[in-house]
C-alpha cells in the first residue's frame, strides 16, 4: 500500500484479497471477529460449535493461500497463524446487529505465528496439530521463541490435506490396543457378510456416541475382509462436509477406480475411468459427465451441457449400477464412515447405493452416531448394530495394553476408567495426555509413574468433541446444564429449580430437552428427583467453559439453595457444601462445613475425618485473626494430631500441629482443650516413639485436668492412660485404670465422644480384654472380646472392631489352638483391608503371621510377618507394634532352624523394644534370644543365655504378662539341660 502512495489505491488493489479470505472463514463456519488494515482475525467453534474446529481452521488458511494464487498477483502474498485453545469469547450488542471479541494468550499466539510465517506460508502450533493430525500434511519447524512468551513454542508448517479414507486413520504406524470388548458386534457382523455372500445384499449401521470405537469396528472388520480376498471400497465423511459437498461421494468412487488423483497425471487416471466403463453396460455418454465429476474433464471431449437434475439423475443410476454390474462371485464391502456429518446431495447418492444392494453380494456398511435419521435405516435390508461402553474390566485391559501393570499405576488406571465411562477414544486421549505430559518413565506398555498426580489433564481433542454438543443446545437448556455442572455429578431438581432462573415450565423443558440429548439421565428411585451427567467428562467441559467469576456465583447460589432446602440430616450434606462455598471463595463458611463433616464422619471413616480437619487449617492458613477463626485452626491441628497415629504421621509431623494447637489453646485460655491436645500428642509418640514419653504425656494432660472441675475430660484421659500403660507393659496398672474409666464413661458428654471420634465404652471393652490375654487371664477376657464381637460392625470404629480378634490370636498361640488363631487372623485381615487403614492393616497381617506359626506354616508365617514390617516402616503406621512383629518374626526364622536370621531379627527386636520402652515385646524377644543362645552349645553364648532368660524373667513379672510364662519356661528347660551338662563335663 505504501509503494501505491495512495491509500485509495492501495485499498482497492487490497480488497480483493481480504473479501477472499472472508469468504475462506464463512465458507468453512468460522466468523471474522476482526479485521485491521490488510489483515483479519478468524474464530472456529465459537459461537457456532464445531468438534472439528481446528480442521476448519486449516482449511479455511488453505483455501485463502489458494484463492489469493489465484489472482495471479505475485506482489500479493499472505501469511497465516493458526492456533488452538481456550479464549474468553463475547458478544458485543450493537443496536441491531452483533459483533464477536475474544481475548487470552491464546489470542497473542495465533497472532505471533502468523509474523513469524514467510510470506505464502501457513504456521500451525503443536496444539492445533494434535487436532487436526488425521487430515492434514505438515513440516515440522521445531521449536521457537515467542515474543511475550517463557517458554519455546513447536511450530509447523501447514503443507496440505490428507485425503485418507478412514482405514488410513489407523494406519499412522502406532502400534494399536487390541479391538477389547467388540466381539459380539464383530460376531455379527461376520453373520451379515455370510449372508451378502448368499446373495441377500445388507446395508448394516453401527450406531454408538462419539469415540464409542464405530469405526475401529468397521477397521477391524475391514482388514479381515482383506485379508479373505474381499474388496473393500470406503469413504470418510468428515466433520466440514457440508462445506464440501459430493465430498464422499466423490472419495469412495476414487477409491473404486483406484484413482489417485495427487499421484498420477490426469491421463493415467482418465485412462483408469474408461478401462472400468468399458467393462459395464452403460452409455458413452456418460463418460465425460463422470470424468468431470470426478475432477478429471478431458479438455479434447468435453461433457454435454445438460441440466443439473438429469445430470444427477445419470450419475445416480451410474453408482446403483456399480453395485449390480460387480460378478456376483465375488462379495464386495463398501464402507462410509461418520454418515452423520454428511451433506444432503451426497446423501442421495448412499440412499442410491442402499437400494442397488437388494440381492447382490456388496454389503453396505455405514456407521453414524446416534440422532441420525435417514432413509435408508427404513429399508427391510438394513440392520443396526448399536455399540455401548466398554465395562470397567475391558476399559482396565485397555489400560494394562498401553500403560503395563507396574503397581505405581493402580489408582491412576482407577481414576482413568471412572472418567472416561467406557469410552474407547476418551480411554485412550486420557492416557496420551498424561504420556505427552512426561509423567511416566518407560515405554508403552512398561510405563511406570515418575511421581504423584494432581490432576489428569483434559485433553483438546475430547473437549472439543463435548463442548460441540454443549454448544449446540438452546439457550434455556445450556443454562441448566451450566448449573448442574457446578452443583455435582448427581444433581437435585429443587436445587437446579432454585438456581437456574428459569420459569418452572422453561426448566422442565430444558431438563427434557438435556434428557433427549443424552447429556443427562433420571437417577432411580426416581421419587428423589435427582438427575445426573450422562458421562463424566460432559460435567467437566461444561464445567471449564464457565468464567471464574460465574462459576463462584453458581457455587455461591448452589450452597445457598441446599442449605434452605435440606436442612435435615445437614451433616451428612456438610462436605458438599464445604466443597460449594470454598469455591465461591467463602473459606470461612467453608472451613465451618469441613469441621462438621469432620466430627461427623470421624467415628467410621478417620481417614477422610484427617482429610476433612486438614482442610479446614488450609482454609483458614491466611484467614485474618479472629476468636472464630483462632477455635477452628486450634480444633483443626489438635484432630490431625488425634486421628494422625492412626494413618501414618510421624511424630516430627505431627509436632508441627500439636506446637500450634497449644499456643492456640493457651491464647485462648482453654485448659480443656489443651489438656486432650497433650493427650492425642503423647498417643502419636507411641508411633514410632516412646512408650513411656506417651504415659508422661498423658499423666501431664491429667494433672492439668484435676486441677479443674470438668468430670468429662478426667474420665476421658483415664482411659487414654490405660492405652499408654498397656502400650508400655505396664499391664495391672492398665488393667486398673480401665476398669476406673469404665466405671465412669457415662460422664463424658457428647463433645469429648466427638473429639476422640468413637465410642469410649466400647473401646474400654476391647482394651480390657486385651489386657487380660496378655495377663493370661483368658477365662476372664473371653466374655468381654465376645461381647464387641457380636456388636454390629458398621456402628463400630473398625480398629476398635479387630482388636478382639487380635487378642484371640495371641490366646490362640498361648493355647496353640490353631483354628481359633485361623479364624480371627482371617477375620482381622478382611476387616483390615476393607477399612483401607494402613494402621490396622500392620496389626492385622502381623497377626496373621502369627497364626501361620501356630500352625506350623512357618514359611507363610515369615512372609506375612516380613510384609507387615515392610508396610508399616513404609507408611510409618503401627509402629509401636515393630518391635512385637520383630519378636515373632525371629521366632519364626527360629522355628525354621535359621538361627542367623534369627539372632538377626531378635538383636533388632531388643534394640526397638528398649528404644520404645516396649516392655513387653522385649519379654518376648529376650526369650527367644536366651533361647537361641543356650542352643547354640557354645559355652559363652550359653552364659550369655542364661543372663538373657534372667532378663526375659524379670521383665515377666515387670509386666504381669504372664501369656508369655510357658514360653520363658521352655526357654528355662533348656538352661537347666545345659547346667546338667556342664556339671558332668566338670566331673
Amino acid at each position: 500500500m505504501d509503494s501505491l502512495g495512495d491509500p485509495e489505491l492501495g485499498m482497492r488493489r487490497l480488497q480483493p484479497v481480504l473479501d477472499l479470505m472472508n469468504e475462506a472463514v464463512h465458507r468453512y463456519g468460522g466468523v471474522v471477529n476482526k479485521a485491521q488494515g490488510d489483515g483479519v482475525m478468524a474464530m472456529f467453534g465459537a459461537p457456532q460449535p464445531h468438534e472439528d474446529h481446528a480442521v476448519r481452521g486449516c482449511l479455511a488458511a488453505l483455501a485463502m493461500q489458494d484463492d489469493v494464487k489465484r489472482l495471479h498477483d505475485v506482489d500479493l502474498q499472505i501469511r497465516v497463524g493458526v492456533h488452538t485453545g481456550e479464549v474468553v469469547f463475547q458478544a458485543i450488542e450493537h443496536g441491531i446487529y452483533q459483533t464477536y471479541d475474544a481475548a487470552g494468550a491464546n489470542v497473542h499466539l495465533a497472532s505471533r505465528l502468523e509474523h513469524l510465517a514467510e510470506p505464502g506460508t501457513i504456521l500451525v502450533s503443536r496444539e492445533t496439530y494434535a487436532v487436526a493430525k488425521q487430515f492434514v500434511e505438515v513440516e515440522a519447524l521445531g521449536e521457537q521463541a515467542i515474543r511475550g512468551l517463557a517458554a519455546p513454542v513447536e511450530v509447523l508448517r501447514l503443507r496440505g490435506l490428507q485425503h485418507a479414507p478412514s482405514s488410513g486413520v489407523f494406519r499412522t504406524g502406532r502400534r494399536l490396543s487390541p479391538l477389547t470388548g467388540r466381539a459380539d458386534e464383530f460376531a455379527t457382523l461376520t453373520a451379515e457378510l455370510e449372508n451378502t455372500r448368499k446373495g441377500d445384499g445388507r446395508v448394516i449401521g453401527v450406531v454408538g456416541e462419539a469415540g464409542i470405537g464405530k469405526s475401529r469396528l468397521c477397521f477391524e472388520f475391514a482388514e479381515s475382509c482383506r485379508s479373505k480376498g474381499i474388496r473393500v471400497f470406503e469413504a470418510r465423511v468428515l466433520a466440514h462436509g457440508r462445506a464440501t459437498p459430493f465430498q464422499p461421494v466423490l472419495a469412495l468412487l476414487r477409491d473404486i477406480f483406484g484413482l489417485r488423483i495427487k499421484e498420477e497425471p490426469p491421463d493415467v487416471s482418465r485412462r483408469r475411468v474408461f478401462d472400468r466403463l468399458a467393462a459395464m453396460p452403460v452409455s458413452d455418454h456418460l463418460a465425460p459427465v463422470l470424468l468431470e465429476f470426478l475432477g478429471l474433464a478431458d479438455p479434447h471431449r468435453p461433457a454435454p451441457k445438460l441440466d443439473p437434475k438429469a445430470r444427477k439423475a445419470q450419475l445416480l443410476d451410474f453408482v446403483g449400477e456399480l453395485v449390480r454390474a460387480a460378478p456376483r462371485d465375488n462379495v464386495t464391502v463398501v464402507l462410509i464412515d461418520d454418515l452423520h456429518w454428511i451433506d444432503p446431495a451426497s446423501e442421495e447418492f448412499v440412499e442410491a447405493l442402499a437400494d442397488a444392494v437388494v440381492g447382490t453380494t456388496t454389503m453396505l456398511l455405514v456407521n453414524f452416531r446416534a440422532g441420525l435419521t435417514a432413509p435408508l435405516m427404513q429399508r427391510s435390508h438394513y440392520r443396526q448394530i448399536n455399540m455401548a461402553p466398554l465395562g470397567p474390566a475391558e476399559a482396565q485391559s485397555i489400560l494394562r495394553d498401553h500403560f503395563g501393570t507396574d503397581p505405581s499405576l493402580a489408582l491412576l488406571s482407577r481414576n482413568i476408567v471412572e472418567r472416561a465411562h467406557g469410552n474407547p477414544f476418551f480411554l485412550e486421549e486420557l492416557m496420551s495426555a498424561l504420556v505427552e505430559r512426561g509423567d511416566f518413565e518407560g515405554e508403552k506398555g512398561a510405563y511406570r509413574l515418575k511421581g504423584g498426580i494432581d490432576t489428569i489433564p483434559l485433553p483438546t481433542t475430547v473437549q472439543a468433541v463435548v463442548a460441540a454438543r454443549i454448544d449446540r443446545l438452546d439457550e434455556h437448556a445450556k443454562r441448566a446444564l451450566e448449573v448442574a455442572s457446578v452443583a455435582g455429578r448427581e444433581i437435585s431438581l429443587p436445587v437446579l429449580d432454585a438456581v437456574a432462573g428459569l420459569a418452572k415450565p422453561e426448566l422442565l423443558e430444558a431438563v427434557g430437552h438435556l434428557r433427549r440429548a443424552e447429556l443427562l439421565y433420571d437417577v432411580p428411585p426416581f421419587e428423589q428427583r435427582l438427575i445426573a451427567f450422562r458421562h463424566p467428562l460432559i460435567q467437566e467441559v461444561a464445567y471449564l467453559s464457565l468464567l471464574h467469576e460465574r462459576r463462584r456465583e453458581l457455587h455461591a447460589a448452589v450452597a445457598q439453595a441446599i442449605e434452605k432446602l435440606f436442612k435435615d440430616r445437614a451433616e451428612e450434606r456438610a462436605s458438599l457444601l464445604a466443597y460449594h462455598w470454598e469455591h465461591a471463595g467463602e473459606h470461612l463458611k467453608a472451613a465451618q462445613q469441613h469441621m462438621r463433616a469432620a466430627v461427623w464422619v470421624g467415628a467410621n471413616d478417620p481417614s477422610q475425618a484427617l482429610r476433612s480437619w486438614k482442610k479446614v487449617r488450609e482454609l483458614l492458613m491466611h484467614q485474618p485473626p479472629s476468636q472464630m477463626t483462632d477455635y477452628l485452626k486450634m480444633m483443626a491441628c489438635g484432630q490431625i494430631v488425634n486421628f494422625g497415629w492412626r494413618e501414618g504421621i510421624s511424630a516430627a509431623d505431627a509436632q508441627v500441629y500439636f506446637e500450634e494447637a497449644r499456643g492456640l489453646a493457651l491464647a485462648m485460655g482453654d485448659l480443656r482443650a489443651n489438656t486432650l491436645i497433650h493427650a492425642a500428642y503423647g498417643r502419636i509418640l507411641a508411633n514410632g516413639g516412646s512408650a513411656d514419653e506417651y504415659v508422661q504425656r498423658v499423666l501431664e494432660a491429667k494433672a492439668l485436668a484435676d486441677t479443674g472441675t470438668d468430670t468429662s475430660v478426667q474420665v476421658t484421659l483415664k482411659a487414654i492412660l490405660c492405652h499408654a500403660l498397656r502400650l508400655s507393659g505396664r499391664m495391672s496398672e492398665a488393667l486398673q485404670m480401665n476398669m476406673e474409666a469404665a466405671a465412669r464413661a457415662s460422664e463424658i458428654v457428647k463433645s469429648d465422644r466427638e473429639t476422640l471420634g468413637f465410642d469410649v465404652e466400647i473401646w474400654l471393652t476391647a482394651m480390657r480384654g486385651q489386657t487380660l490375654v496378655m495377663l493370661g487371664r483368658g477365662s476372664e477376657a473371653r466374655p468381654l472380646l465376645d461381647r464387641v464381637l457380636q456388636l454390629d460392625g458398621s456402628q463400630v470404629d473398625a480398629i476398635h472392631y479387630v482388636i478382639p480378634s487380635l487378642a484371640y490370636v495371641d490366646l490362640a498361640w498361648s493355647e496353640g489352638d490353631v483354628g481359633l488363631a485361623q479364624h480371627h487372623a482371617d477375620r482381622a485381615f478382611a476387616l483390615a483391608v476393607k477399612s483401607g487403614n494402613p494402621y490396622l492393616r500392620v496389626y492385622a497381617q502381623a497377626s496373621r503371621g502369627l497364626s501361620h506359626l501356630v500352625a506350623g506354616r512357618i514359611t507363610s508365617s515369615i512372609e506375612d510377618l516380613s510384609a507387615a514390617l515392610d508396610f508399616a516402616r513404609t507408611r510409618k503406621a503401627g509402629l509401636e507394634n515393630e518391635a512385637r512383629i520383630l519378636a515373632d518374626l525371629a521366632n519364626a526364622y527360629r522355628l525354621k532352624g535359621d538361627a542367623a536370621a534369627a539372632l538377626s531379627a531378635v538383636n533388632e527386636a531388643i534394640a526397638v523394644a528398649v528404644k520404645r520402652h516396649a516392655r513387653i515385646p522385649e519379654c518376648l524377644a529376650r526369650s527367644v534370644r536366651a533361647d537361641l543362645l543356650l542352643r547354640s552349645g557354645r559355652g559363652d553364648e550359653a552364659e550369655e543365655g542364661t543372663k538373657e532368660l534372667d532378663r526375659a524373667t524379670a521383665l515377666l513379672h515387670e509386666t504381669g504378662a504372664m501369656i508369655f510364662a510357658p514360653f520363658v519356661g521352655g526357654a528355662g528347660k533348656t538352661v537347666k539341660a545345659s547346667r546338667s551338662s556342664n556339671e558332668a563335663n566338670n566331673i
